[in-house]
């Protein structure tokens, strides 16, 4: 859906989760009619890109937010938008690994986030504010897991992870 939580114009992203215990592994594809025309710059909002927001989710004292910004060129950029501190930020980005495969349907990207670098202590169950978003440049818009009615960062309407 669209972060206003309307129907997406093109056709569906998938997504995949898996952990184990120190690190959160994410893949996401993406269809594309025109893998040549895809927009591999790092301008975030209006480039072909990926996102990844999350948090642990606790009514009383949520964590801070970590936003993870992801481009077709292979990099990331991990900002304070969701309210992370600067330090905590970087930390992050550099600890993250990301790779993206473009193909002729579909774009997919795939990222491998220590836990630990978020400053988060897995044991089991526990949940995570999470959302991933996409900005789809073919069709100029914008794609969330949950749309939040604002940006995909606003964890508070978002979704939720379970590690077990």
């Amino acid at each position: 859906e669209t972060p206003e939580r309307t129907a997406i114009q093109g056709p569906g992203c998938s997504a995949w989760m898996v952990h184990d215990g120190t690190t959160l592994y994410i893949a996401i594809s993406v269809p594309t009619a025109k893998p040549d025309a895809l927009d591999r710059s790092t301008a975030w909002g209006t480039c072909d890109g990926a996102e990844i927001c999350f948090r642990i989710h606790d009514a009383k004292s949520p964590g801070p937010t970590y936003v993870v910004h992801s481009f077709l060129t292979g990099t990331v950029d991990s900002v304070t938008d969701g309210g992370a501190r600067t330090e905590s930020a970087a930390a992050l980005g550099q600890a993250v690994r990301y790779t993206v495969t473009i193909g002729p349907d579909a774009w997919t990207a795939e990222w491998a986030i220590p836990l630990a670098a978020a400053g988060i202590v897995y044991q089991p169950g526990l949940v995570l504010g999470f959302n991933l978003g996409v900005h789809r440049n073919e069709t100029k818009e914008w794609i969330a897991w949950t749309g939040t009615l604002g940006p995909n960062w606003q964890l508070s309407g978002a979704g939720r992870i379970v590690l077990e």
